[in-house]
Formats: structure tokens, C-alpha cells, sequence
């Protein structure tokens, strides 16, 4: 099922410095409760992907376009 995961991310040494950024997640379960669950760990990828970059807070909400 396709997702849109929205992340507050902030520079780390520059914690009021925060942009929205909404990634397009496919491959997730169906269920939202095991989607997630699957999301997190998307979040913890991005951000090791993403050094300086903390991520505030984030949401998973159902990608209403397909």
C-alpha cells in the first residue's frame, strides 16, 4: 500500500531550524498498525542516511492520490 510518511526534521546543531519533508512509502503493510511499525524503521534509516538531522516528529497517513 502506498504511503506519505511527513517528518519534522531539524538540523542537529541547530535544533529551530526544522523543515517538513513528506516522502512517498511504498511497500507497507495494509493494516496501518504493521505499516507503522515498518515506518519506523524507515525513519531510523533516513535518518542515518542523513547525518546533522534529527527527525521532531512524523506521521504516516495513507497516500490518497493511487
Amino acid at each position: 500500500m502506498l504511503y506519505t510518511l511527513t517528518m519534522l526534521v531539524c538540523l542537529s546543531n541547530t535544533p529551530d531550524a526544522c523543515e517538513v519533508r513528506e516522502e512517498v512509502v511504498w511497500d507497507l503493510a495494509a493494516n496501518p498498525g504493521v505499516a507503522f511499525m515498518q515506518a519506523q524503521a524507515f525513519v531510523a534509516r533516513w535518518t542515518d542516511e542523513h547525518p546533522g538531522r534529527f527527525v521532531q516528529r512524523w506521521r504516516l497517513l495513507p497516500d490518497l492520490r493511487v
